[in-house]
């Protein structure tokens, strides 16, 4: 509960390094609500040394498919002067340790065409770019236009 208003600051700080802070609707309640009262999604507020560096966020899947659970990461954010350093990796060993204790198959998430730091940082983690999936999106009014189906 703490350390939601620190979220949500990062939150912004993520949305500006990606281009996207006028896309931000997040406030402090609606976290609560994600985190805290219905545990939607977990959040976990990465530290070194008590100095917060980033954050992780990501929610439990499934896939038809392979019969199995899954977890997709939603976001990884780690503070501009930590970049670098090593922290990417100690996030995805601790996911990875995570999946293997809770038994999950499969780790997804999505990168912005531009991040090519990102992608080289997956890259060398082998992780597999799904060239012949695209991502789609219905929210707001496009989303209640289903009700008239």
């Amino acid at each position: 509960k703490e350390n939601l208003s620190e979220l949500l600051t990062m939150l912004k700080e993520f949305a500006a390094y990606e281009n996207k802070l006028a896309y931000l609707k997040c406030d402090e309640t609606k976290l609560s609500n994600l985190f805290l009262e219905n545990e939607y999604a977990k959040a976990f507020i990465l530290k070194e040394n008590e100095q917060i560096i980033g954050y992780l966020v990501f929610f439990y899947t499934i896939s038809s498919f392979l019969g199995e659970r899954g977890i997709y990461i939603e976001d990884i954010y780690i503070r501009e002067n930590f970049r670098k350093k090593g922290y990417g990796r100690k996030v995805f060993e601790f996911i990875g340790k995570l999946c293997q204790k809770e038994n999950i198959a499969m780790l997804s998430w999505v990168c912005l065409n531009d991040n090519a730091q990102g992608i080289n940082f997956y890259e060398k983690l082998d992780a597999t770019h799904l060239k012949d999936i695209r991502t789609y999106r219905l929210d707001g009014q496009n989303l209640a236009k289903l009700n008239d189906l």
